[in-house]
C-alpha cells in the first residue's frame, strides 16, 4: 500500500511538472540587428543558436543583418560569428535583441592562411607569422610586401630607395649562394607568383594595391612551406586580400607627401675645394672654375607624391562584393624619376546549391609608368665644384664637359640629355570552385584557375648632344615584353570527427598545374635623326635587333594530414611531388616531404597548476625538405652560337665563322633545403603576453656552382652544376603584450628579434687548405677589382681586405712616405703581412665580416587614447658591416688632379693617402645601426553623418643612429652590401584623410 501511495504521488508531480512547463514555456518571438561594434556595419551569416531538448536549433541573419527566431522562455541564445567574440542572452518574453558583436580578443581563436586552406592558430605546428591590416607600416607603400617591414622575426626587407622601388627579400637568411636565387615565394590569394621582374616596372609587385591587403602570413619552416615544394625553400608569402561583407561601405583614403634627402654627402664644398687644391694639387690650380656649384643639390630635389584610393564593399543575401580603385604618384629625390601607379581590384563571391558551392572571383588590374633617372650620386659627389653647370660655347647640349673621355661627366647633363623610361599593363583573374558535398559531411573539392598576364614596354634614348654618345650621334633603345602565368589547381579536402576515438583529421589532396611564357623583342642603334614618333628620333646606324621566347611548366601533386588526439597532441605530414621543365629529363621530379608535432601541455592533467599562469603552453618540432627551382630556363640544353671575327677557321682563301657550343651539364637538378626546428607558443596572463620561440637549421645543398670541368668532358673549361652548400642557424623570439587594455586608452607592443648566422660548407670538390676561394663583388675605382668572396667555412659574400696598420691615434698608417724610386709607397709600410714572406699581395688578404647582420631587431607601439591613436616602428641591424666604395674610390689626394680636376670624400684629409687603397679595411665599416622608421598620429570623428573620419599625419625614415660613416647603412644591403653611386635615402612626410561613409 505504501509503494502504491507514493506510485500516485509521483504520477501527480510529473502530470503537475508538465502541466506547469505547457503553461509557463510559452513561445516568444525574438528579432533584430546584428553588427560590428567598431563601425556598425551589419553582419551576415551570423550565427543565432539556443539549446534545448531537441538539439540545436537557431537561424543566420540575412544580408542587412537581421534575424528572427522563435524560442521558449528561459532559454539562452548565442550570437556567433567567425573572428568575433560571442555573445549569449537568456530569453524571458517577446523582444528586440540588438546585438553589438566586437572582434575577438582570443588569438588561438585566429584563423590563419596557409598553402591550400587555413587553421585555427592553436592548432599551427609549423613557424607560421600572420600580421594583420592594424598591424601594417604606415605612410607612401608602393608595395605590399613593404608593410612588413620590421614585423616579423628573420624577415630581412631592404629596398632601392627608389620611387616605386624593388625589394629584396630574405627569410631565415639566404639559402643560395646566387643572389637573385633566394626570394621567397609569393602567394596572393591562392595563387603563386612569377619571382621573375620585368622590364617595364621596378618591382613586379607594384600590381597590387597596399590598400586591398587583409593580411600577410609568412611561411618560415619547411612543415609549412614545403606544401608549395620545389618553391619553397625560401619560405612563403601568403598575401590575402580584402573581401566585402554586410551593408554597402565607401571608404576612402587618401593623402599628399613631400620627401627630401635625409643628409649631405661627405665631400668638400667649392671653397674647401680650393683649399684642398690648393694645399695637395697645386699645379691644378688653374683648372678651378669660378663657380660654387652644389651638384647634389642640381640633380635632387624636394619630392611629392598622392595617393587617392577608394573602395566599396558589401553584400547581399548569399552573395560578398568588395571594389577598389586607386592611384598614387610620387616623384623621387633625382630628379627625373617617378612612378605612377592606377588600379582597380574587384573581388566577388556567392553562395549556391544550398551553401553548397561557393564561388570566388578575383580580378587585379594596374597600369603603370616609370620615368628612371641614370643614378648620377657618383658623379655628384665627384664633379669639381668649382665649374658652372651650363657653358654657352659647348656642344654638348649647353653643358659644360671636360674635354676627357676618362673625365667624371657632367651629372645634371647626364640626368636631362637621357630619357629612360616604361609602362606596362597587369591583370590577375582567378576563380575558384568549392562544393561540399551534401551527402557526406565534411568533404569538399576545390578549383582554382588563375590567368596573370603583363605587356610591358621600355625605352631608354641618349640625346646626340649628351658628351658620351656624342661621338656615336645618340643612342636609342626600345624593348617590348609579354609574360603570361596560367594555373589550375584542384584538390579535396575531408574534415571528420572521430569522438570515439578522441580524434580529428583533415586532410588535404590535390594536383597543380602551372604554365609560364615570357616573349621579348628589342632593337638599339646609334646615329640618331630626328623622326616624327614618339621618342621624337630614330637610330640610322649600328642597328641591333633579337627576339626570344622562354616557356616554363610545374606540375605537382600534393597532399597533407593534419591529425589531432585528444585536444593536446598534434601531427601534421606533408609531400609534394614536382616535375619542372627547368631540368633534364633525368632530373625532372623531386619529392619534399615535412613532418610536425604539437603538443598543447595545458591539456594533460599534470599541467593544471600551470592554468593560473599560462592560457598557452605549446611545443613544437618540425622536419621537412623543399627545393628552389628559380634557376633560369634551360641550363640542361647545350645552345650553339657563331665564334667571334678573330676566331674563323680558314679553308682556302675563305674565312668561315665557326659555331660555339656552350657548356652545360644536362643533370642539373634542384637546389635542396633541409630545415630543422623546434619552437615553443606561450600565452600567460589571459593572453596579455603571447610569443613564439623557435630554434632552427637549414641545410641548403646541390647549390648550383660555376665550377672547373674535367678535361676532354665539356664544351667549356667551366661548367654550372650542382656542388656546393650553405648552412643557417638561428634562433627567434617574437613577443605580442597588451601592456593597458581600457575603454578609452589601450596600448600595445609587438617585439620580434632574430638571430642567423649563414656559412658555406662546400663550393667544389677543392679540399686544398691553401685555395683562396672564388672572388666576388666588384667595386669601383679601378678595373676588375673585387672585395668579396665564396669560401668555405666563410659567410657568403664575405669581404676580404687588407688589415691596415694603425697609428698611436688609431689612424690608417699613410701611403705618403717610403716610396721606392718609381714613386710607390712600401705597402709593407701600409698593410700587415700577415705569412710573413716580405711581400703584400693577395695571401695577406684576411677574411672579415660579413654584410648580412647577425641580429635583427623590431618593435611596433600601437596606442590609441579616446579619439586620438598613434603608432610607430622601431628597427636595429646589428653585425652587418658595409664597403663605403664611395669614399674608397675618392679618398686620396692624387684624384685631385687626376687628369681634370675631382671632388674628392673629406675622409683623405684622415688618411692622408696619396694613392687609392681600394682594398684597405679603413674602408670596411660596421653598419649595425637603429631607425625610426616611421611615427603615425591620428584623430578620428565618430560623431558626424559619415560613420568614420579620420586625419592623420606620418614620417618615414625619421632617424637613424649608427656609427656608419656613409649616407645610410641600411641601403646598400639591397646591393650585397657595398655602397657605390646608390639612389639617395630620403625621408617623406606626409598628410593623409580616412573616410568611411
Amino acid at each position: 500500500m505504501r509503494y502504491y501511495k507514493l506510485f500516485i504521488k509521483f504520477i501527480f508531480v510529473v502530470s503537475f511538472s508538465l502541466f506547469a512547463m505547457n503553461t509557463w514555456a510559452q513561445s516568444v518571438e525574438i528579432s533584430g540587428i546584428v553588427t560590428d561594434s567598431e563601425d556598425n556595419s551589419s553582419l551576415i551569416g551570423v550565427n543565432v543558436v539556443v539549446q534545448n531538448i531537441d538539439g540545436v536549433t537557431g537561424t543566420t541573419t540575412d544580408v542587412d543583418g537581421s534575424y528572427t527566431l522563435t524560442v521558449e522562455t528561459g532559454a539562452v541564445v548565442e550570437f556567433s560569428y567567425t573572428g568575433y567574440a560571442s555573445q549569449q542572452f537568456t530569453i524571458d518574453k517577446t523582444q528586440t535583441i540588438n546585438v553589438l558583436l566586437a572582434a575577438s580578443q582570443n588569438v588561438l581563436d585566429e584563423v590563419v592562411i596557409v598553402g591550400y586552406g587555413a587553421v585555427v592558430k592553436e592548432d599551427i605546428t609549423g613557424v607560421v607569422t600572420k600580421i594583420g591590416e592594424a598591424e601594417f607600416n604606415k605612410g607612401v607603400i608602393s608595395s605590399p610586401e613593404k608593410l612588413l617591414v620590421g614585423k616579423v622575426a628573420g624577415l630581412q626587407i631592404n629596398t632601392s630607395g627608389e620611387p616605386g622601388g624593388a625589394t629584396r627579400l630574405r627569410i631565415r637568411g639566404g639559402t643560395s649562394i646566387n643572389d637573385g636565387q633566394n626570394n621567397p615565394l609569393i602567394v596572393i590569394d591562392g595563387v603563386p607568383m612569377d619571382n621573375g621582374g620585368s622590364a617595364s616596372g621596378r618591382n613586379p609587385l607594384n600590381f597590387i594595391n597596399a590598400a586591398d591587403v587583409e593580411d600577410i602570413t609568412i611561411l618560415k619552416d619547411a612543415s609549412a612551406a614545403a606544401i608549395y615544394g620545389s618553391r619553397g625553400a625560401n619560405g612563403v608569402i601568403v598575401i590575402t586580400t580584402k573581401t566585402g561583407k554586410g551593408k554597402l561601405k565607401v571608404n576612402y583614403n587618401g593623402y599628399y607627401s613631400i620627401s627630401k634627402l635625409t643628409s649631405s654627402p661627405d665631400v668638400f664644398s667649392a671653397d674647401e675645394f680650393r683649399q684642398a687644391i690648393n694645399a695637395k694639387a697645386p699645379q691644378a690650380i688653374a683648372d678651378l672654375g669660378d663657380a660654387n656649384t652644389n651638384w647634389v643639390d642640381e640633380v635632387t630635389q624636394a619630392a611629392s607624391g598622392q595617393q587617392h584610393n577608394v573602395s566599396m564593399a558589401g553584400g547581399h543575401k548569399k552573395s560578398a562584393y568588395y571594389v577598389s580603385l586607386n592611384y598614387m604618384y610620387n616623384n623621387g629625390v633625382l630628379k627625373t624619376s617617378k612612378n605612377t601607379n592606377s588600379g582597380i581590384a574587384v573581388n566577388l563571391s556567392t553562395k549556391l546549391l544550398n551553401d553548397a558551392l561557393t564561388i570566388n572571383f578575383r580580378n587585379k588590374t594596374n597600369w603603370n609608368k616609370e620615368q628612371f633617372a641614370p643614378n648620377v650620386m657618383g658623379s655628384a659627389l665627384a664633379f669639381d665644384p668649382t665649374q658652372s653647370v651650363f657653358d654657352t660655347n659647348s656642344p654638348y647640349g649647353g653643358y659644360f664637359e671636360w674635354n676627357d673621355q676618362l673625365a667624371t661627366r657632367n651629372p645634371l647633363a647626364t640626368l636631362l640629355l637621357s630619357d629612360e623610361k616604361g609602362k606596362g599593363t597587369r591583370t590577375l583573374n582567378a576563380i575558384d570552385f568549392e562544393y561540399q558535398l551534401p551527402f557526406l559531411e565534411g568533404l569538399s573539392f576545390k578549383t582554382n584557375l588563375s590567368y596573370d598576364y603583363l605587356s610591358g614596354e621600355k625605352s631608354r634614348l641618349k640625346d646626340p648632344s649628351l658628351y658620351s654618345d656624342f661621338i656615336n650621334g645618340g643612342f636609342l633603345f626600345t624593348e617590348k615584353e609579354k609574360r603570361t602565368s596560367k594555373l589550375l589547381e584542384t584538390y579535396a579536402k575531408y574534415k571528420i570527427d572521430l569522438p570515439s576515438v578522441n580524434s580529428k583529421i583533415d586532410y588535404l589532396l590535390g594536383y597543380s598545374w602551372q604554365n609560364f611564357d615570357k616573349q621579348n623583342r628589342w632593337k638599339e642603334g646609334n646615329g640618331l635623326e630626328k623622326a616624327d614618333n614618339e621618342f621624337n628620333y630614330m637610330a640610322t646606324t649600328d642597328l641591333k635587333q633579337d627576339s626570344f621566347l622562354v616557356e616554363n611548366r610545374l606540375i605537382s601533386f600534393f597532399t597533407r594530414l593534419n591529425y589531432q588526439y585528444n585536444d593536446k597532441y598534434l601531427l601534421t605530414l606533408s609531400l609534394r611531388r614536382d616535375g619542372s621543365t627547368r631540368f633534364g629529363t633525368e632530373n625532372r621530379w623531386g619529392i619534399f616531404p615535412a613532418a610536425a608535432l604539437g603538443w598543447r601541455v595545458l591539456q594533460e592533467d599534470f599541467a593544471k597548476g600551470l592554468n593560473n599562469v599560462f592560457t598557452d603552453l605549446k611545443f613544437r618540432i618540425s622536419y621537412g625538405i623543399t627545393g628552389n627551382q628559380e634557376i633560369g630556363d634551360y641550363l640542361y640544353a647545350t645552345f650553339y652560337s657563331y665564334g667571334t671575327d678573330d676566331a674563323r677557321y680558314q679553308f682556302g682563301d675563305d674565312f668561315i665563322r665557326t659555331l660555339r657550343g656552350v657548356g652545360v651539364d644536362p643533370n642539373i637538378k634542384w637546389e635542396s633545403t633541409a630545415s630543422f626546428n623546434v619552437g615553443i607558443d606561450f600565452g600567460v596572463w589571459n593572453n596579455r603576453l603571447t610569443g613564439t620561440v623557435d630554434v632552427y637549421q637549414k641545410n641548403t645543398s646541390d647549390l648550383l656552382f660555376t665550377v672547373a670541368a674535367a678535361a676532354f668532358t665539356n664544351l667549356s673549361d667551366r661548367v654550372l652544376t650542382n656542388i656546393s652548400e650553405v648552412k643557417n642557424k638561428g634562433i627567434e623570439l617574437s613577443l605580442n603584450t597588451t601592456i593597458i587594455d581600457r575603454s578609452d586608452f589601450d596600448w600595445n607592443l609587438r617585439t620580434n628579434i632574430a638571430y642567423n648566422q649563414n656559412k658555406i660548407t662546400k663550393l667544389d670538390n677543392s679540399n686544398l687548405p691553401e685555395f683562396l676561394g672564388y672572388e666576388t663583388g666588384g667595386i669601383s675605382g679601378d678595373i676588375g677589382q673585387t672585395i668579396q668572396i665564396l669560401k668555405v667555412g666563410e659567410p657568403v659574400n664575405a669581404f676580404r681586405t687588407y688589415k691596415h696598420i694603425l697609428d698611436a691615434n688609431g689612424n690608417p698608417t699613410p701611403d705618403t712616405e717610403d716610396r721606392n724610386q718609381d714613386g710607390a709607397a712600401n705597402e709593407l709600410d701600409i698593410y700587415e703581412d700577415i705569412n710573413g714572406d716580405g711581400i703584400i699581395n693577395e695571401n695577406d688578404l684576411v677574411i672579415n665580416h660579413s654584410p648580412a647582420p647577425d641580429w635583427m631587431l623590431g618593435l611596433t607601439s600601437m596606442t590609441t587614447y579616446k579619439n586620438f591613436d598613434m603608432s610607430f616602428t622601431l628597427r636595429a641591424n646589428l653585425g652587418n658591416y658595409v664597403y663605403n666604395n664611395n669614399a674608397s674610390s675618392s679618398g686620396f689626394f692624387d684624384r685631385l688632379s687626376d687628369r681634370v680636376t675631382n671632388n674628392t670624400s673629406t675622409s683623405s684629409f684622415v688618411t692622408n693617402f696619396k694613392d687609392k687603397q681600394l682594398k684597405s679595411d679603413y674602408y670596411l665599416e660596421n653598419a649595425s645601426f637603429m631607425k625610426l622608421d616611421n611615427i603615425t598620429i591620428g584623430y578620428t570623428l565618430n560623431k558626424l553623418n559619415l560613420k568614420r573620419l579620420r586625419f592623420y599625419a606620418t614620417v618615414q625614415n625619421i632617424f637613424t643612429i649608427t656609427g656608419y660613416s656613409g649616407l645610410d647603412p641600411e641601403a646598400p644591403q639591397f646591393y650585397g652590401g657595398i655602397d657605390n653611386n646608390l639612389y639617395p635615402i630620403s625621408a617623406t612626410f606626409l598628410f593623409g584623410l580616412n573616410a568611411s561613409f
